[in-house]
């Protein structure tokens, strides 16, 4: 993919799919649940810096028990699996 004409590392690079384990700063080992952009559930997302808000709903393990209500916007997310 060398003629790609996307920088390495630059943001349109970073996917979250719903159904994938990622290790959150805050929670440890999350799994996505669902991503949400306005109303529409969709499958996966791209960092973006469109005005539509995306929002990941994830599930973690908080104090031994699982908690699958967790939300974040799609940016605040990302930074806090990078």
């Amino acid at each position: 993919m060398g003629d790609s004409d996307e920088l390495p590392g630059s943001d349109s690079d970073i996917v979250v799919n719903r159904g994938e384990t990622y290790n959150h700063a805050e929670h440890d080992q999350v799994e996505v649940t669902g991503i949400w952009k306005g109303v529409e559930k969709i499958d996966k997302a791209h960092h973006t810096d469109e005005k539509d808000v995306v929002i990941v709903r994830y599930s973690a393990e908080i104090n031994g028990e699982e908690v699958d209500e967790l939300t974040d916007t799609l940016d605040e997310f990302l930074q806090s699996i990078e």
